[in-house]
């Protein structure tokens, strides 16, 4: 057995491979709690996994907390995968290759196996990442934003007015514009990342002469879904899928 783990910006999530097959998903939160209290709760296998593949965006004291309990649960070190030029059917389109991130290299490779053609890979979490990716499987290249919290924290942290008006009331509005700043922050964030979203995936189609399959994932994912206007999939697991095709050596 093979152990996969995502380790986001706020949570960490893992899912069993055996046999080609993945089970035992599972999530825990480990932005602000000390590693003793998350780090046990990766995974439920209840044998020992020979081998233990991790994304990691969220800094080395969360890897150094996984490398170790890798060891105490498991017996080996885990592999901290990178984004290299070519791996799993895609190229990356990165002039220094290990610099694109993990979990954005993974995500597309788990989405290249279900799509083996264009294909827009958008994360809607801490912050919003979108990766193109054309027929031939080559990257076309990405984005980065901050998450609709991200965008909000830094109008309430770094403006004097807004986070007074916005603690007055709870969130009211309509669809599209807010009654009450609360609102407008809210719908404000969403719809700036739907926006970039639908920009993005217009851009790819213009590019590659059709529309590309759309793959939608992250915390935010049920958020900015329904503002996009296209048919998307929403898929939470692509990073574990990428990591699933890289731990068996697929191409």
């Amino acid at each position: 057995m093979k152990l996969l783990v995502d380790v986001g910006n706020t949570r960490a999530k893992w899912a069993v491979l055996a046999d080609g097959r993945l089970s035992g998903s599972g999530a825990v939160l480990h932005r602000g709690v000390p590693s003793a209290d998350w780090v046990n709760g990766l995974d439920s296998a209840a044998a020992r996994c020979e081998r233990i593949l991790v994304s990691n965006v969220a800094g080395p004291v969360v890897a150094h907390a996984i490398g170790e309990w890798a060891l105490a649960r498991h017996g080996v070190r885990p592999e901290f995968v990178r984004a290299s030029r070519e791996a799993g059917g895609i190229r990356n389109a990165y002039e220094d290759p290990e610099s694109l991130g993990p979990d954005r290299w993974c995500g597309m490779i788990g989405a290249w196996q279900r799509a083996r053609g264009p294909l827009v890979c958008i994360a809607a979490g801490t912050a919003m990442t979108l990766d193109a990716v054309d027929a031939g499987g080559a990257h076309l290249g990405g984005l980065i934003v901050p998450g609709c919290d991200l965008m909000i924290d830094s109008l309430l942290r770094r403006t004097s007015d807004i986070a007074p008006a916005a603690h007055r009331a709870p969130a009211a509005g309509s669809d599209m514009l807010g009654h009450n700043t609360a609102a407008a922050l809210q719908l404000g964030a969403t719809h700036a990342l739907a926006a970039l979203a639908v920009r993005t995936i217009d851009w790819v189609t213009g590019v590659v002469g059709t529309r590309p399959r759309v793959f939608l994932g992250g915390g935010d994912a049920a958020r900015v879904e329904p503002l996009l206007g296209v048919e998307v999939e929403v898929r939470s697991g692509l990073v574990l899928d990428g990591l699933a095709v890289m731990a068996e050596g697929v191409t």
